[in-house]
């Protein structure tokens, strides 16, 4: 997961930037960049992109122009500012303040004084993020078998890879789920862990309960052991697990199971996008309609937001790209066409499509739909009450 905070430490004292970067070593949530200032009236933020969530500089003796240069800068191009100096000196105190530090320490550091400093930061950001959250795309079967996994799956993938946006992917399937297998992973602690400990968790602690990727993405899936079924879990914890996966990702994908009740339906009203995966037959567009229907009248979803996606698309089927159309009307029809071989040995190879057939059209279809999914920001919608919350099976 990708939510530590860059620390910028700057000064002209290597021995005593080397003793800050040891006194942060052992800290998780951090990440430590130093500069040192071979010009104490050089700006210390002079050349440094993208800029760090936090500054921490440790003032010499030319402290006045150290803190000249950073006052120049307007308010808002500064980070939260932490000054490290002589502890008796009140004009530098008092200059610091004007720079736009949030605390001032003096040497040696303690670690809780500046474990003090990082953990309001983070309270900080938190509270600044609290109506910021990842767009939510849910991806569910019209009849079973469809390939939404394989879309959910791949779509992930490629926003995380290629795109590179911060992206988790949850599997909401407690009892056959196999996301894992799309990327030789094995749970471990997992989902239903975290849904039953969500309301004490925090950000560093949800790190704990998902696997990463070697492409940056973050998976959520059941384990082997766990004895729970969707039916099981109430849709208040996973609201709550929405809620905070969106402070930590700027996309999550859900692969959900072909259920509509409780904590799929909380999932689905959450949705920016509801990507409904079918193939060409009666029974498949049947089923498609009864979908986009409880979509639309109980759950509220927009036209707008749903995306019928006909996957193993072949010209030559019985039942066209215009019958689907006309049943289907008002709503985005994208085709994934039929590679089953790729898209099989993708799978039993745990190797997703953008890494093992990355030139494949099936491929390029599914960046071409990432790509538009990737465009405007995602903003989780309020939740409707109309289901009721189920009781939670321990």
């Amino acid at each position: 997961m990708r939510y530590q905070m860059e620390i910028l430490l700057a000064g002209c004292s290597r021995e005593g930037l080397s003793t800050l970067e040891n006194l942060l070593a052992a800290r998780r949530e951090v990440r430590v960049t130093t500069k040192v200032l071979a010009d104490s009236r050089v700006d210390p933020l002079r050349d440094v992109s993208p800029m760090p969530d936090a500054m921490v500089l440790m003032v010499s003796e030319n402290w006045r122009a150290e803190l000249a240069a950073l006052t120049e800068r307007p308010a808002s191009s500064r980070p939260p500012l932490l000054v490290i100096g002589e502890k008796d000196n009140a004009d530098l105190i008092r200059v610091a303040m004007r720079a736009g530090a949030r605390d001032f320490l003096s040497m040696p550091v303690d670690e809780a004084e500046i474990g003090q400093f990082i953990g309001q930061l983070q309270r900080d950001q938190r509270s600044q993020s609290s109506h910021k959250t990842a767009r939510l795309t849910a991806v569910i079967n019209a009849k079973g078998g469809s390939g939404a996994s394989m879309v959910a799956a791949n779509l992930a993938h490629i926003l995380a890879k290629s795109i590179q946006k911060r992206t988790v992917l949850l599997d909401m399937d407690m009892q056959f789920g196999a996301l894992p297998l799309y990327f030789n992973l094995t749970p471990r602690n997992g989902l239903v862990r975290a849904l039953e400990l969500v309301d004490s968790l925090d950000l560093m602690a949800l790190e704990g309960y998902v696997l990463t990727h070697q492409s940056g993405l973050d998976l959520m899936a059941a384990t082997s052991e766990d004895k729970v079924t969707i039916a099981d879990v109430p849709e208040d914890r996973v609201e709550m697990l929405l809620k905070l996966l969106g402070e930590a990702y700027e996309d999550i994908v859900v692969d959900l199971p072909r259920w509509i009740s409780g904590a799929t339906a909380m999932t689905l009203e959450h949705a920016d996008h509801v990507l409904v995966v079918m193939e060409q037959g009666i029974a498949h567009l049947r089923d498609a309609q009864r979908l986009v229907s409880i979509l639309r009248t109980e759950l509220n979803v927009l036209n707008s937001q749903i995306i019928v996606v006909v996957n193993r698309f072949s010209k030559s089927s019985p039942v066209s790209l215009k019958d689907i159309n006309g049943a289907l009307p008002e709503l985005r029809i994208v085709t994934l066409p039929n590679d089953y071989k790729r898209v099989s040995q993708s799978i039993n190879i745990g190797s997703p499509l953008l890494e093992s057939v990355s030139g494949a059209s099936i491929t390029r279809e599914l960046v071409k739909m990432a790509r538009s999914l990737s465009e405007g920001e995602g903003q989780l919608r309020p939740v409707g009450s109309r289901w009721n919350p189920l009781t939670w099976a321990r």
